[in-house]
């Protein structure tokens, strides 16, 4: 559960916590990529003042298609990640000075849209699997990497002939 009791954590000075999200909870819906593993989360949370501090590590593996050819692409995510949540602000305030705010009256803090934020920052916007990788004939879709095609270049569309002349 990636919530942070705020009277524990009062009660203790500091919380850990320490576990993996499985791929078909929510909070990796729609990151970019699919983390087939799910994504292991070790934080720790203290009292900073008013304000808690989170500090820790969120790591797993990341499975996309290539931008370029459709071939599978893993990537590592391993980031380390700090946050400041703060009391007595609004969310502009908060998000000005890049913390998150804590509500008014919270008795527990949900650490998953920082932990969701954060890993859809981590995970390669615009996979390749090879900087050369030449991807698909348009016209056939033939893996250009693999092989080639037959197919003949097409004539540039007429539409965009104004861009070809030389300037003046």
């Amino acid at each position: 559960m990636l919530k942070v009791d705020l009277g524990q954590l009062e009660r203790r000075g500091r919380i850990r916590i320490d576990e993996t999200v499985p791929a078909t909870d929510p909070i990796l819906d729609d990151v970019g990529a699919v983390l087939p593993a799910g994504l292991h989360i070790r934080l720790e949370a203290q009292p900073a003042g008013r304000d808690m501090l989170v500090r820790g590590r969120l790591e797993g593996e990341a499975q996309a298609e290539c931008r370029r050819c459709l071939r599978e692409v893993r990537s590592r995510v391993d980031e380390e990640v700090t946050w400041l949540y703060r009391s007595g602000v609004s969310e502009a305030e908060a998000e000005a000075s890049d913390a998150y705010a804590v509500p008014p009256g919270a008795r527990e803090i949900d650490l998953a849209a920082a932990v969701r934020e954060h890993v859809i920052l981590a995970v390669t916007g615009f996979p390749v699997c090879d900087e050369a990788c030449r991807g698909l004939c348009p016209q056939c879709g033939a893996n250009l990497n693999e092989a080639s095609c037959d197919c003949r270049e097409t004539a540039a569309d007429p539409r965009w002939a104004a861009l070809q002349q030389p300037l003046e």
